[in-house]
């Protein structure tokens, strides 16, 4: 003879079976998305150190033509951007870097720009 299940205990059973589910979900996600915020953090400190090396390649510059230069505080991303758009040098070896100035029409700016330096 078949027995009958009462119907709160077959909600409630749903319910329980909706919530482990549910829970299972939840941290299938929350593991996942774990895992991407530690590869996020690598990224980050792979690429600041990146940008690091990439500005003690525009110091070295300077220091080889004897370009007065001061960048910002590392860190402060907007000062460095503006020191970028604002100083002759490294808006003009930005350029040459990106291939569109060629290197004697940079030195050419470069001897502008100490001209410019030894009248201040």
């Amino acid at each position: 003879m078949s027995k009958i299940i009462p119907f709160d205990q077959l909600a409630r059973a749903q319910h329980l079976n909706f919530l482990e589910h549910k829970r299972r979900d939840y941290r299938e996600r929350e593991d996942y998305l774990a895992r991407l915020r530690r590869l996020l953090f690598q990224i980050e400190g792979q690429m600041r150190q990146t940008e690091v090396q990439q500005l003690e390649v525009f110091l070295q510059a300077a220091r080889h033509f004897q370009v007065n230069l001061e960048l910002p505080i590392q860190g402060d991303r907007l000062a460095v951007q503006r020191a970028f758009t604002d100083n002759l040098f490294l808006a003009g070896l930005s350029e040459f870097f990106a291939g569109r100035l060629s290197a004697e029409e940079f030195l050419e700016k470069i001897d502008l720009i100490k001209e410019q330096q030894a009248k201040k």
